[in-house]
């Protein structure tokens, strides 16, 4: 049983929705299936008949470039016998997404193009087809819904707290990514998340990266004299990396600025957006169970350095992956905690409010379902 209200504090999860498979089959459903969701990169799908594959809510979906160079998006499952299409991402498949278990065939548009061992008037194919999936693109990103009603993917960001269309001045889709970490996390994908939505753990969890960001020592986010809600490196910084290398080219719109800054957006319900002077770190929550999560992080430069890198990129991906690291950690050892019978309930102070509307979006989605 949760305990009342407490004065000062909002409640936040329970230890029933950071642990109960119940709990997860409904944010499942509520959520992940009835929301825009991040699953890659445009570039994966730079030639015709290029996949990715993604796993969203209970679903397998999967993205394509057709001939006409428009992605199209299905459910990963063919109609005929129900076996799964495709295992993984990837390129070089060609022009056709062919069943590996009876070989049926069907376009990049999801028709029913070919059934061995049958002639064309044994039966009729336009009476199958794979099931569409809503997807669109934003910035080089690609999202999809499983709802086929869901509101245009732009009028979401615009509802969203994070403000994700800010980012936009960063010119995101010119950046090339020149590393793909992937790491399984053994914590509620909530967790996760209110993890990223605050910094009161940051000067105790990540020391390094407090002395790059002055202002995530005193538990803030953001500088509160700054309108673009960034925040500026100490003096003598020029990157998040263990080398302050100036030679290192800044993303688009940063040499405009003032100072070198950090912005960070979490894109409910899945995605990360981490911007930085010289790359920009676009991350992914996979939710495998109530207690596992799989964390795709996708490190972006400006194209001519991933095509031609003028120092070393390593002491910023190696920082990069240290923070994640401290994150994963310390989210592992909060779920350990939130499983004990003495748990019942999680609060949030009034500077952790990014979390509370994250809490706020969660019961909105899940209450009225």
């Amino acid at each position: 049983m949760a305990k009342s209200n407490i004065e000062g504090l909002r409640t936040s999860f329970t230890r029933e929705e950071y642990t109960t498979a119940e709990a997860f089959a409904k944010e499942m459903s509520d959520i992940y299936e009835k929301r825009w969701c991040y699953v890659g990169r445009a570039d994966q799908l730079t030639h015709i008949g290029d996949r990715l594959v993604a796993n969203v809510g209970n679903e397998s979906v999967i993205a394509v470039r057709n001939r006409d160079g428009v992605f199209r998006a299905y459910f990963n499952v063919c109609q005929h016998r129900g076996s799964q299409l495709c295992d993984a991402s990837g390129s070089g498949h060609g022009a056709a997404i062919t069943c590996p278990y009876h070989a049926w065939s069907y376009s990049l548009d999801g028709k029913l193009v070919g059934a061995i061992h049958h002639d064309k008037e044994s039966f009729d194919r336009d009476g199958i087809s794979l099931s569409p999936v809503k997807i669109d693109e934003w910035q080089g990103l690609l999202f999809v819904n499983l709802d086929s009603n869901a509101e245009p993917l732009i009028d979401w960001f615009e509802s969203l707290y994070s403000k994700p269309r800010d980012l936009e001045q960063f010119k995101i889709g010119t950046l090339k990514s020149v590393f793909t970490s992937t790491d399984e996390v053994q914590a509620n994908w909530k967790v996760l998340v209110e993890n990223y939505s605050e910094c009161l753990h940051c000067s105790v969890v990540h020391p390094e990266l407090c002395e790059t960001v002055p202002v995530y020592k005193t538990g803030k986010t953001t500088q509160d004299e700054r309108a673009d809600w960034g925040a500026s490196l100490a003096d003598g910084k020029t990157a998040i990396s263990f080398a302050q290398d100036e030679d290192l080219p800044l993303i688009p719109s940063m040499e405009e600025m003032d100072d070198y800054s950090v912005f960070g957006s979490f894109v409910y319900p899945n995605m990360l957006i981490d911007v930085m002077p010289t790359c920009v770190a676009v991350s992914t929550y996979i939710p495998r169970s109530a207690t596992h999560t799989t964390v795709v992080t996708d490190y972006l430069f400006p194209a001519e350095v991933a095509a031609n890198p003028p120092v070393s990129l390593q002491p910023t991906l190696d920082f990069n992956e240290m923070v994640n690291a401290q994150d994963f950690a310390v989210s592992e050892r909060v779920q350990r905690g939130v499983a004990s019978k003495a748990f019942s309930q999680a609060y949030h102070t009034e500077m952790e409010k990014y979390a509370q509307r994250f809490v706020k979006l969660y019961r909105q989605d899940t209450e009225t379902n």
